[in-house]
């Protein structure tokens, strides 16, 4: 069992908290504003996504490759029904991408998860035309194989669900595209396999390409908030190389959160939100998105630690729109509710 480093000095502790804040935000006052959404979706700037697509479709209202885009965004934020019907026009327009045609998959892969029976098997029949038709374009295409093989993996036996099958996908994709191939992997055994396997698995795909962000966020989270024995000292690591490769997205902040939360860190802690809410008043990309505030809160609530902290991380959290793929308004009024 790994353990948490010693114990520095309080004054330690400030410097390096103040040293942190001060490289971050010097990093971030340099930021271009970003006017194209398909790199900030990329990064998890859905908000700012949306508002450049809204203009690119209103002036273009046709443009599939945008409409694609928008279905993605849409998604980000739970409204189905808006994503699904611009990856149709999307698909309507260009019949020749699988990127689009993987994106409708998707979309009626989620949404056959919230229907009833009736009408998931017309979903899960749609689903499958559209991941034929992008594999027919491009038969070893990433993302398609990735919603072929969440579908096998979570669907009934009765609906086509078969588990072999999305570990063989999984295997494929590791041919073909090793850094998500692992990251594949890595998702499935965190339902079936022990902790050494997961680890190993997500360290592959670190390997693959050690500038793969998802890749190293996803090794960070694990150690922080996945595994049974969480390892501070590497997700510490982690979350600073993250804030290395891009101070502007959340993940790096998300995990230096979740692990001094989980070490009882308090003064790295405040110094990691103190940075992002500062960011989030100088109109900062990173401010964007506030969910370092709410995991931390979480894990803080989980361990019934220090609950007046967590309530006033769970105030800062709801004072803005949550960003795309993070908490909603109402989970964190529920969590806030359970402090309460």
């Amino acid at each position: 069992m790994l353990r948490l480093p010693r114990a520095l000095s309080l004054c330690l502790y400030l410097n390096m908290a103040l040293n942190m804040a001060l490289t971050v935000s010097a990093f971030a006052a340099n930021l271009p504003f970003v006017s194209s959404a398909e790199p900030l979706i990329e990064a998890g700037h859905y908000k700012r996504a949306r508002g450049v697509l809204d203009a690119q479709l209103h002036e273009n209202p046709n443009d599939a490759y945008a409409l694609y885009l928008d279905s993605k965004d849409k998604e980000s934020f739970g409204d189905l029904r808006g994503a699904t019907v611009a990856a149709e026009k999307a698909v309507a327009l260009d019949p020749r991408s699988a990127d689009f045609h993987a994106q409708l998959a998707e979309c009626y892969a989620y949404t056959a998860e919230k229907s009833s029976w009736l009408r998931g098997i017309s979903l899960v029949h749609q689903m499958k035309e559209q991941i034929s038709a992008a594999l027919s374009l491009q038969p070893h295409h990433t993302d398609t194989l990735l919603v072929a093989m969440m579908f096998y993996f979570h669907a009934p036996r009765i609906a086509g669900g078969d588990r072999q099958r999305a570990h063989e996908i999984a295997r494929e994709i590791v041919s073909f595209d090793p850094r998500w191939g692992y990251l594949a992997e890595a998702r499935l055994a965190q339902e079936e396999a022990s902790d050494a396997q997961i680890e190993s698995i997500l360290k592959q795909a670190v390997r693959a390409d050690p500038t793969h962000y998802r890749a190293l966020y996803e090794l960070g989270r694990y150690y922080c908030c996945v595994a049974r024995t969480p390892n501070f000292q590497e997700a510490e690591r982690a979350g600073r190389q993250l804030l290395k490769m891009d101070a502007s997205r959340a993940g790096g902040y998300v995990i230096l959160a979740s692990a001094y939360a989980t070490a009882h860190r308090w003064s790295e802690l405040d110094a990691v939100v103190n940075v992002v809410s500062g960011f989030a008043v100088s109109r900062k990309i990173a401010g964007d998105d506030l969910a370092p505030y709410y995991e931390a809160a979480k894990v803080l609530v989980a361990e019934h630690q220090d609950l007046p902290r967590a309530q006033r991380y769970l105030a800062t959290y709801l004072t803005q729109e949550p960003e795309g793929r993070q908490a909603t308004w109402a989970e964190a009024r529920g969590l806030l509710k359970r402090v309460q």
